[in-house]
């Protein structure tokens, strides 16, 4: 193992010990996606989509999954960035001899670790309490939906932490940026529809709601989500090329 490997590795391990320290911080992380599953799901349980045997809390637990991954991934990780820019953390790192890329993959190992604690909780929640749960010969897919999802989030929240401009605005430049396309996009209603045609044609360009498709083909029938795969993929390499094009490490 690399000198660079090993001290992203500490790296890492550092930054899970700090997300956890902050006990508000780790608490509102977890809580939030779970709030949303319990209080949701408990009003659509017993429910069916129209015109189908499928039930809507199949549908709604891997939705929520989705916003878990962008919670995690996006928000958190786009956030963070931003303010350790702004009070001057990234600035002074450049002057340790801990090399960037060491820091930066610890970020982003703690972050990848944030993510699948989050999804493990949401999916077990979701399993036990609305026995929804991802179709049988389907997990891998569920995984490597996942994987993908949270590659590509890292990415854009990577993207994002570069043009917020203050520690103030961070989460809610962060949250604004994608809520409302979740909401739109069905990820807290199944039942969501009545678009106009051109603005569902918009919302479907956006990777909220090609993971939440990723993930949901997971748990029930439906036509294979190539599209959305192809849609994560060119978001992924869009919020790289942005990240690496204008990261910053002082602001």
């Amino acid at each position: 193992m690399s000198r660079t490997v090993r001290l992203a590795v500490r790296q890492a391990v550092l930054e899970q010990r700090s997300f956890w320290r902050s006990a508000e911080y780790a608490l509102f992380t977890f809580a939030f996606p779970l709030m949303i599953l319990l209080l949701i799901g408990a009003a659509n349980a017993g429910s069916h989509l129209p015109g189908t045997h499928i039930k809507n809390t199949t549908v709604f637990v891997p939705g929520i999954l989705a916003f878990s991954v962008i919670v995690a991934a996006y928000v958190n990780l786009g956030s963070k960035v931003a303010v350790l820019r702004h009070d001057g953390v990234l600035k002074r790192i450049r002057t340790t001899p801990l090399p960037a890329g060491a820091y930066l993959g610890g970020l982003l190992a703690s972050t990848v670790v944030t993510a699948i604690l989050i999804t493990a909780g949401t999916g077990l929640t979701g399993w036990l309490a609305f026995g929804a749960g991802p179709r049988a010969g389907e997990l891998l897919a569920l995984v490597g939906g996942l994987v993908l999802g949270t590659v590509c989030f890292a990415a854009l929240g990577l993207a994002i932490s570069s043009v917020i401009t203050s520690a103030e605005s961070a989460g809610p430049v962060a949250y604004a940026s994608f809520l409302p396309i979740a909401i739109i996009s069905g990820v807290f209603d199944p039942t969501f529809s009545g678009l106009p045609a051109w603005l569902s044609r918009l919302v479907a360009m956006f990777p909220v709601k090609a993971l939440a498709e990723v993930l949901q083909n997971a748990y029930a029938i439906r036509p294979f989500p190539a599209w959305d795969l192809v849609n994560l993929g060119l978001w992924t390499a869009a919020g790289a090329a942005f990240a690496v094009w204008r990261f910053r490490w002082h602001s």
